[in-house]
C-alpha cells in the first residue's frame, strides 16, 4: 500500500467549518456528516474511520431531479489533496446555482406551434412558481440542443419520433405530449404532466438493478476493475472490486475533470477498506502501448501507469483500451462468435474507436494502433466535416456506416456491437451497409446502450486471462 502522509496537525472538520460563505449554509449533523446546504443542491461529507484511518465521501444532489452532480471518496493522508478536492466540489455546488431551473426543450416539425406553447407554459410555470423554463426548436435541431436541457418533449405531429429520440437520448426524460393537451394548449396540465412523468423517470434510475459480472473463468483472486470515460462535460470513472468472482464493490467517480489523483483514491480507499488487491486493470480511451500506458485527456501527457502503479502499491496492473475492453465483454455475453467489433460512436462526436476480436483473441496491432478510426475517417468523402455530421441523424449513420464499412470488407465480423446513440435503429444501419456489402456476407447488429458494464466485464476478463496464464506458464 502507499505510503501514506501524516496529516496529525490538519482537522479537516474544523477547517470545513471555518470556510462557510454566503453561497451555502454549512451544516453540523453528527460527529460524522456535514451537509452544505443551498436552496437547488445539497452537498454532504461523510467521515468513515477504519483502523484509525479515515476515509472521507463527498457528493452532490441536484434538488432539481435528485441526480448526483459529483461523487468521489478519498483516504484522509494529505491535507493539500483534502482542501482541493473540497474546492472543486465547492465549485461543482455553487455551480449548480445556473442549472436550478429544469430546462424543457420543446420541438415540432417547424416549431412556429410550439414556440406559441412554451411562451404559455413559461408564463403558467412563473405564475404557479414551478422553476421550469421551456424552449422551442424545430425538430431538426433536437441533437445539437439536447445536452443543455434536462427534458425533450415533443408535439404530437413528431410523434413518430419518440422512440428514436426515447433510445437514442436513453439518460434523459423524453415525452410526447399528450394530443388533448396541445390541441387545447393547456399549460396547467401539461406541467403536472411533465412533474409525474419526472418523479417516475427519477424513480426508475433510483431502482435500476445492478450490473451482472458475466467473467467465465473460475478465479481466486481479488481483481480491481476501472473504466474510464471522459468527454468535455463530466468525467465518469466506474469500478468493480471482484473477489471469487463476487462483486464485493461497485461504484462510480463523478466529476467534471479528471486527474491521475482519482485512481489513487479508487486503490487507496479499497485497499483500507479490504486490505488488498492481487490486480488492477484500467480501460482507458486512446492508443495504449504495451498495456502500460495512459494518455491524460486534460493536458494530452502519457503516463506509464503500469510502472508508476507498480511501484506505488506493489499490485500488478494492465492497462487496456477500452473499445478493447468493451469487445471482450460482449463476446462473454455472446460466446457464440469468434469475430467480434465493438464499434462505439459516443454522443456529439465526430469520430469513434473500435474494438476488434478475431478468433477469440484481441487485436491490438502495432503500439496499439489496431481500432484507431480517426486516422482514416477524416479522410474519407464524407458529405460534411466530421464534427459537423455528429449532430443530426442522417450524419452519425455517414459516420457509423462509413467506419464500419472498411473493417466489415476487410475483417468480415460475425457481429458487430455498435454504441451509437444517434444510431439505435440496426436495421437501418445494416439497410445502408447493404448498398455496398451484399447482405450475406454483413454481420449481426447489436445496439449497445451503455459500454461501461461491457468495459468492465472486459477488463475484468482481460485480467482473469493474464494470471491463468502464468498458472500455465508455472505449470510448464
Amino acid at each position: 500500500m502507499a505510503k501514506q502522509v501524516s496529516i496529525s496537525n490538519f482537522d479537516f472538520k474544523e477547517w470545513i467549518k471555518d470556510h462557510q460563505t454566503e453561497a451555502y449554509e454549512i451544516k453540523i449533523v453528527n460527529d460524522y456528516l456535514i451537509e452544505l446546504v443551498t436552496d437547488y443542491a445539497k452537498a454532504t461529507i461523510s467521515f468513515v474511520v477504519i483502523e484509525g484511518n479515515t476515509i472521507v465521501e463527498f457528493r452532490i444532489v441536484s434538488d432539481k431531479d435528485d441526480a448526483i452532480k459529483f461523487y468521489l471518496h478519498f483516504e484522509l493522508n494529505d491535507e493539500k489533496h483534502a482542501k482541493q478536492l473540497y474546492h472543486e466540489m465547492v465549485e461543482t455546488l455553487i455551480g449548480l446555482k445556473n442549472e436550478k431551473t429544469l430546462k424543457v426543450l420543446l420541438s415540432c416539425s417547424a416549431g412556429l406551434t410550439t414556440a406559441m406553447f412554451a411562451e404559455n407554459l413559461n408564463t403558467m410555470a412563473e405564475l404557479t412558481g414551478i422553476d421550469y423554463h421551456f424552449y422551442a426548436v424545430p425538430y431538426l435541431n433536437i441533437y445539437e440542443e439536447v445536452e443543455k436541457y434536462d427534458i425533450v418533449l415533443i408535439a404530437p405531429q413528431i410523434g413518430y419520433m419518440y422512440e428514436r429520440l426515447k433510445n437514442s437520448l436513453h439518460d434523459k426524460l423524453v415525452l410526447q405530449i399528450p394530443t388533448a393537451l396541445f390541441a387545447s394548449y393547456d399549460a396547467m396540465a401539461t406541467l403536472n404532466f411533465i412533474r409525474k412523468e419526472l418523479e417516475a423517470f427519477t424513480l426508475e434510475k433510483k431502482t435500476k438493478g445492478k450490473e451482472e459480472c458475466y467473467c467465465c473463468v473460475e478465479y481466486q483472486n481479488r481483481i480491481l476493475s476501472i473504466a474510464l470515460s471522459i468527454n468535455k462535460a463530466q468525467t465518469r470513472i466506474y469500478y468493480q472490486l471482484h473477489d471469487k468472482c463476487n462483486i464485493i464493490e461497485n461504484n462510480m467517480i463523478i466529476k467534471s475533470s479528471f486527474n491521475i489523483y482519482d485512481l489513487y483514491d479508487i486503490i487507496e480507499t479499497l485497499l483500507l477498506k479490504y486490505e488488498y488487491i492481487d490486480v488492477i486493470g484500467i480501460a482507458t480511451p486512446g492508443i495504449v502501448q504495451d498495456r502500460k500506458q495512459l494518455k491524460i485527456a486534460t493536458d494530452g501527457s502519457i503516463v506509464d501507469i503500469k510502472h508508476d502503479f507498480e511501484a506505488k502499491y506493489d499490485i500488478e496492473v494492465f492497462v487496456y483500451n477500452n473499445a478493447n475492453a468493451a469487445a471482450v465483454g460482449f463476446s462473454l455475453e455472446h460466446p457464440e462468435y469468434k469475430d467480434i467489433i465493438f464499434h462505439s460512436q459516443p454522443f456529439g462526436f465526430g469520430v469513434g474507436g473500435q474494438g476488434i476480436i478475431y478468433n477469440g483473441e484481441v487485436v491490438r496491432g502495432r503500439n496499439g494502433v489496431a481500432g484507431e478510426i480517426r486516422f482514416f475517417l477524416r479522410r474519407m468523402q464524407l458529405s460534411d466535416d466530421t464534427s459537423k455530421l455528429a449532430w443530426t441523424q442522417q450524419g452519425a449513420m455517414e459516420l457509423v456506416t462509413k467506419a464500419l464499412l472498411p473493417s466489415i470488407s476487410v475483417f468480415g465480423p460475425e457481429a458487430v456491437a455498435l454504441y451509437s446513440p444517434m444510431t439505435p435503429n440496426m436495421k437501418e444501419v445494416k439497410e445502408v451497409l447493404k448498398s455496398f456489402i451484399p447482405e450475406n456476407y454483413l454481420p449481426e447488429f447489436y445496439y449497445i446502450k451503455d459500454p461501461s458494464s461491457y468495459m468492465l466485464n472486459g477488463i475484468t476478463q482481460l485480467c482473469v486471462n493474464h494470471i491463468e496464464n502464468i498458472k500455465k506458464e508455472v505449470k510448464a
